[in-house]
């Protein structure tokens, strides 16, 4: 069979346009990707925490004398020391919490809101003669703080890096705290035994500050840990101090003050809506 040379020029080119085309087809870089869409911190959520606080409660006394005083001027230090006390403790700490974050950019602002069962109890009872001189004198004080539950109200502000939420924050804060006294002595001025009884119970008001991280496991679930320091101010208490005999009308007051401070460090989860 004989072929054109015509013929043959056009059957070669029209093969190395196709195997051009198939090179290039090779070569030729797949289409980019679409980037992963960035985490939105955006919405209300709601959670429970747990963890451990470490809790002080700092009782100061300042001894007032009545008309006829129950103790000379020497003896104020000594009722002063033996009534101050300080007490400390390790508890658990549980609760709820709910919130909502708005995202700008990276920066993520919020309002949060927890309730927390919160259960510290510490107790003394001292005895001593802070009455210099007088050979048969003492002071015996029951002293008991407690607390019962823990609330706060905070705005948040953080900086999000896609999943991952560190954040600042600061509010006030509320729980309520019960302080109870009983002393029962023999003052110098007396002239026999005196006893005083004492006690509060009160919805504090205080503040709380601190910072935590949050992580976005997913879509709707978020984990977080947290430290927190919470003063709830100074819970008031006070007691008159009679002789039993009331020989001499002899009175002073026992005013008690008692701080309460304490450092939180919890972990929680969070369902994101």
């Amino acid at each position: 069979m004989k072929y054109s040379l015509a013929g043959i020029i056009a059957l070669l080119t029209f093969a190395a346009v196709n195997i051009a085309r198939a090179a290039d087809m090779a070569v030729k870089a797949p289409p980019p990707q679409a980037p992963a869409p960035v985490y939105s911190w955006t919405g209300f959520y709601i959670g429970a925490a747990a963890g451990v606080a470490w809790d002080h409660a700092d009782v100061n006394l300042d001894p007032v004398n009545g008309a006829l005083p129950n103790y000379r001027p020497q003896d104020i230090p000594g009722v002063i020391a033996l009534g101050t006390q300080n007490f400390s403790g390790t508890n658990a700490i549980f609760g709820g919490k709910i919130g909502y974050n708005r995202q700008f950019s990276a920066w993520v602002v919020g309002l949060e809101a927890d309730f927390s069962s919160f259960h510290f109890g510490k107790s003394s009872l001292v005895t001593g003669n802070p009455f210099p001189g007088f050979g048969p004198g003492f002071m015996t004080l029951n002293t008991n703080v407690s607390t019962n539950w823990l609330a706060t109200v905070r705005p948040r502000i953080g900086y999000a890096f896609d999943h991952t939420l560190f954040f600042v924050t600061g509010g006030a804060a509320f729980g309520r705290a019960s302080f109870s006294n009983t002393d029962l002595e023999l003052a110098p001025n007396g002239l026999g035994f005196g006893n005083e009884a004492s006690a509060a119970s009160q919805t504090r008001t205080g503040w709380t500050v601190g910072a935590g991280l949050d992580y976005a496991l997913a879509t709707n679930w978020i984990v977080s840990v947290e430290y927190l320091h919470v003063d709830l101010g100074s819970l008031n208490a006070s007691g008159l101090v009679t002789s039993a005999a009331g020989l001499a009308g002899a009175t002073a007051t026992l005013n008690f003050s008692t701080k309460l401070t304490s450092d939180l460090a919890c972990a929680g989860i969070a369902y994101k809506f």
